[in-house]
């Protein structure tokens, strides 16, 4: 009689698909990151302190920038790496380091943001707070100005923006004009002047305004007060135009600053994505080495 011989399959276990990640894992690698990052960066302080010499040196901080931007560079990619080796080293899957060691880069990314926005929030509220209190103070002292010097805002906000010479010499001007006049007249002469600088210029009406106040104030010919009133807007458009250039300069190198600092950054991430995806492949590889190790040979 013929027995028949019956073979059972084996099965071999799988991971439910649910437990392909692990997030203490994670979490001891982003501890890990964060740790091993502080211990650098207390490094970098350390020796950069050490290696300035301000008795020396004629320009100690020469140079240090760079080398700080170069440290910090170093730090970000070593203790992203160490911590997602960790990462991948816990998990236990042989297969999935890299994603451990991508996903500890991004939540690490997320806290660090986190942190730095609280900070700078702090800072922002704090000097929100201050400006709050001076706020009123400043106030008042404008409201004081203002009655003192019977209208002188007009002037004031015509030339709001323009320092230096020109400004200055504008107003210097009006008051050595106007000084034997009474405080009534010096005001009607400040206000028209800032009226007809408001228009930089252009505004016929307050310019004949002007004119008639020299002629019947200050005891000046047609021609002295047309002559004096071209001057006084000629120096206010050299001055404009001389904050109009600076202020077009400033722009122009606060974007190239954001541009460097943008594309800067960009880098930063990209090269710590790569060296995350690398220290948790690695670690998941020296896990699975291990696991090679404790497994017993089979004859």
């Amino acid at each position: 009689m013929k027995e028949e011989v019956v073979y059972e399959q084996s099965v071999i276990p799988r991971q439910p698909a649910l437990r392909r990640i692990s997030w203490a894992a994670i979490f001891a690698g982003l501890i890990i990151t964060l740790v091993v990052n502080l211990v650098l960066t207390i490094l970098g302080i350390s020796i950069g302190a050490s290696a300035v010499s301000p008795l020396s040196q004629q320009n100690p901080g020469q140079g240090f920038g760079i080398g700080a931007a170069i440290w910090l560079i170093v730090t970000s990619l070593i203790s992203m790496f160490c911590g997602a080796w960790v990462a991948g080293r816990m998990a236990g899957f042989a297969r999935e380091g890299s994603l451990h060691g991508l996903v500890t880069w991004g939540t690490t990314t997320l806290l660090t943001l986190i942190l730095m926005t609280m900070g700078i929030g702090g800072i922002l509220s704090g000097g929100a707070k201050l400006l709050g209190q001076a706020i009123p103070g400043a106030g008042e002292a404008v409201a004081s100005m203002q009655n003192d010097s019977g209208g002188a805002g007009g002037i004031s906000s015509a030339l709001q923006g323009a320092s230096g010479g020109g400004a200055d010499s504008i107003k210097q001007d009006i008051q050595s004009v106007s000084k034997d006049n009474t405080a009534q007249e010096n005001a009607q002469l400040t206000v028209a002047v800032g009226k007809l600088l408001k228009s930089d210029g252009s505004d016929q009406e307050a310019r004949q305004s002007v004119v008639n106040l020299l002629v019947s104030n200050n005891h000046m010919s047609q021609d002295e007060a047309n002559r004096t009133v071209d001057r006084w807007v000629q120096d206010y458009q050299k001055t404009k135009g001389q904050v109009e250039q600076k202020a077009r300069v400033v722009g122009e190198k606060t974007a190239k600053g954001v541009s460097i600092a943008g594309w800067s950054a960009f880098g930063m991430l990209v090269l710590s994505a790569i060296a995350a995806a690398a220290g948790g492949a690695s670690g998941a590889a020296s896990f699975a080495r291990a696991r090679a190790l404790d497994t017993p040979a089979t004859v």
